[in-house]
């Protein structure tokens, strides 16, 4: 599990990579696919894993413009 945004990424950038990969795979199988509708569905659903993971790449969080003293005591 990924503590940081750091590691968050290069784990979120694996991944896309690995979804990358199999979809060029696919674009090689599917002119001589007879399963040619499967392939697609598995080229969308891989795209679609890929983008949703680049849209968490970075810190996607609101920072707080300012954060109460919680050593104060009121």
């Amino acid at each position: 599990m990924a503590v940081n945004v750091t590691q968050k990424d290069k784990t979120l950038n694996d991944v896309i990579d690995w979804c990358e990969k199999h979809v060029a795979r696919i674009d090689e199988k599917i002119p001589n696919a007879s399963d040619e509708g499967f392939l697609t569905g598995e080229r969308f659903a891989l795209q679609a894993v890929a983008a949703h993971c680049e849209e968490l790449l970075g810190y996607s969080g609101s920072m707080p413009l300012e954060v109460p003293n919680q050593s104060e005591k009121e």
